[in-house]
C-alpha cells in the first residue's frame, strides 16, 4: 500500500471480519538495528504472540497458519526489512493483506479484534494538510497531489494544454522575428525595440498557455479547493499569476528550474513552504474552540461527540495522541457504551468519533495533549460543533 489517504484510511475502518489483525512498529532507515535486524526480529516476535492469541481463540493450527502466512512470507523478504521508513502497519484477516510503510514512527503494538486499528494513523490526517504543487513547463505542466508525508502524480488527461505548442502550432514567432532584426542592421533603438517586441509576443504566448492550465485547474481542483503551489522558473511565475483565477494560489511559489528534481524533494520544499500555513489553520481552529468554551458549541463530552459527529455537527475534533476510550457505539440510535476497561468486542470509541467526523467532512487534529483546550489531565477529545 504506496499511499494511505484518507479514503484509505476509512475504508480500512470500516473493514469487519472475525479475526482483523492489526500491527504496528517502529522501523529504523539505517543504524545498527537495520545490519542486526532489530525490525525484523521484532515483527517475529509479534507474529509468534498473535499465534498464541489465535490459538487461545479456538482457531485451529491450519486455520492460525494460513492467516500468518502472509506475514510469514513478508518476514523472509530480507530486502524489505533493509528498506524501511520510520514505521510499519499491518493488516490482515482472513480475505485481506495489506501493509503500509509510514513516514511517522509507531509504538510497537499488535492486536486482534473484529475491526482493525487505526488510530495510530489519524496523524497523518492531521488537519486534512492535503495540497497541490503546480510544475509548469512549456512542454508539458504537471499536477501534483501532496501532503506533509506523501505526493502522487495527478492523472490531468485532456484537462490542460499539451504543451506551448499547441498555442503557437501556426506561429514560430522567434524565427519570424529574427529574420525581421537581422535584416535591420545594428542599430542599437532597433535592436531594442525588436527585442521589446519578441519579448512581449513571448509573454503573450506563454499568457496564453497559462490560461488554458488555469481552465485545467479550475476544473480539476474546483470541488477540492486546496491550496496550490506554484513551482517554476522566475520567468513563468508573475506571468502565470496574472493569467490565475484560482483562488487558492499560494502567495509564495518554489523558484526554480524543477525538470530533475525527485519527487520527494519537492514535496519537502512545497511542506516547508506551507508550514506556517498550516500551523496559522490549526492555531485559527483552536482559538475558535476556546472564544466557544462555555457555550453549546463546544463539547468534551465524548457521548455528546460521537452523536453530533454522526448528524455531522462536528466542524472539528482534537484528540489526545494516543488516547483511546474503549466502550460499543449504535449509530442507529445515538447510544454510547464507555467501559473504564477494555471488554471482549469493545472498539475504540476516539476512533469512531474521529472517522465519522472525516466522512462528513470535519477535520481531525491528533495533539500531544489537549491542555490547550482544558485544564483536566483525564480529557482525550474535545469538539467544535458547526451549529
Amino acid at each position: 500500500m504506496e499511499n494511505l489517504d484518507k479514503k484509505a484510511i476509512l475504508d480500512l475502518a470500516a473493514h469487519a471480519e472475525d479475526h482483523c489483525i492489526t500491527v504496528y512498529l517502529p522501523t529504523h532507515r539505517k543504524g545498527h538495528e537495520v545490519n542486526e535486524d532489530y525490525d525484523r526480529i521484532l515483527f517475529k516476535n509479534h507474529i509468534q504472540k498473535l499465534r498464541a492469541d489465535l490459538q487461545q481463540k479456538g482457531l485451529k493450527s491450519h486455520e492460525v497458519e494460513n492467516l500468518l502466512n502472509p506475514m510469514n512470507e513478508l518476514l523472509k523478504e530480507t530486502e524489505f526489512w533493509k528498506d524501511q521508513q520510520e514505521g510499519l502497519a499491518v493488516f490482515r484477516s482472513k480475505d485481506f493483506f495489506e501493509y503500509y510503510q509510514s513516514p511517522i514512527s509507531f509504538e510497537a503494538f499488535s492486536q486482534i479484534n473484529h475491526r482493525f486499528m487505526v488510530q495510530p494513523l489519524l496523524p497523518l490526517l492531521n488537519g486534512n494538510k492535503t495540497y497541490h504543487i503546480l510544475f509548469l513547463n512549456k512542454n508539458k505542466s504537471h499536477l501534483y497531489k501532496a501532503s506533509p508525508y506523501h505526493i502522487e502524480e495527478v492523472e490531468t488527461g485532456e484537462a490542460f494544454p499539451a504543451g506551448i505548442d499547441e498555442i503557437t502550432q501556426y506561429y514560430e514567432f522567434e524565427k519570424q522575428y529574427q529574420g525581421r532584426v537581422m535584416g535591420r542592421g545594428t542599430g542599437n533603438a532597433s535592436s531594442r525595440g525588436d527585442t521589446t517586441e519578441i519579448n512581449n509576443e513571448k509573454e503573450h504566448l506563454l499568457e496564453e498557455y497559462f490560461r488554458g492550465v488555469d481552465a485545467g485547474i479550475r476544473q480539476l481542483l474546483g470541488e477540492e479547493n486546496t491550496p496550490l503551489v506554484l513551482a517554476s522558473v522566475e520567468y513563468y511565475q508573475p506571468i502565470y499569476r496574472h493569467a490565475n483565477t484560482y483562488s487558492r494560489l499560494c502567495k509564495e511559489s518554489l523558484t526554480g528550474n524543477f525538470d530533475s528534481t525527485p519527487l520527494v524533494e519537492l514535496r519537502r520544499m512545497a511542506n516547508e513552504l506551507l508550514q506556517d500555513y498550516f500551523q496559522d489553520a490549526q492555531k485559527k481552529r483552536i482559538e475558535r474552540y476556546q472564544n466557544s468554551s462555555g457555550s453549546n458549541l463546544v463539547s468534551s463530552d465524548l457521548r455528546e461527540i460521537l452523536e453530533a459527529a454522526v448528524t455531522g455537527r462536528v466542524d472539528t475534533l482534537f484528540l489526545r495522541k494516543n488516547g483511546q476510550v474503549w466502550g460499543k457505539f449504535d449509530e442507529n440510535n445515538l447510544q454510547a457504551t464507555i467501559h473504564d476497561e477494555r471488554q471482549e468486542n469493545d472498539e475504540p470509541l476516539t476512533d469512531k468519533a474521529a472517522l465519522i467526523t472525516i466522512q462528513n467532512g470535519g477535520e481531525v487534529y491528533i495533539l500531544d495533549d489537549v491542555d490547550l483546550l482544558h485544564k483536566n489531565d483525564h480529557v482525550i477529545g474535545a469538539a467544535l460543533f458547526r451549529f
